[in-house]
């Protein structure tokens, strides 16, 4: 057991040392950050007889970003959350391109899409 603290020790320093290069390809980030880097544009539709949400998430960000994952959440007419569906964005998204998604959901008034995860391709710009 020792050992392996010590390695994890170790590993922590370099870490610290390296800063946020040695963590960037590893990383997922919530809102805040997605936010900053994405923009989706989305409108409700329906896809063989089912409601659906489909649109692009734009990529402002200096590196590709993978497995992107979309949140759409069905709000009821006060506006509180009656269903959540989460899919995949079925492609890369290069910086400054976009990528589609349309995703198949439960009926509601209303939907709140966002972006629920994501990483980034290291060394693809």
């Amino acid at each position: 057991m020792a050992r392996r603290s010590t390695g994890t020790a170790g590993l922590a320093i370099v870490m610290t040392l390296l800063g946020s290069v040695a963590s960037i390809p590893a990383q997922n980030f919530g809102m805040g950050a997605a936010e900053k880097y994405f923009t989706i544009d989305w409108e409700r539709g329906e896809y063989r007889g089912r409601p659906s949400v489909h649109g692009y998430i734009a990529n402002r960000w200096g590196l590709a970003i993978t497995d992107l994952r979309v949140k759409v959440e069905g709000l009821n007419a006060a506006g509180a959350v009656t269903s959540a569906t989460i899919d995949r964005v079925p492609a890369d998204v290069a910086p400054g391109s976009q990528g589609y998604f349309e995703i198949l959901v439960p009926p509601a008034p209303n939907y709140r899409v966002s972006l629920s995860t994501y990483s980034m391709i290291e060394g693809r710009r």
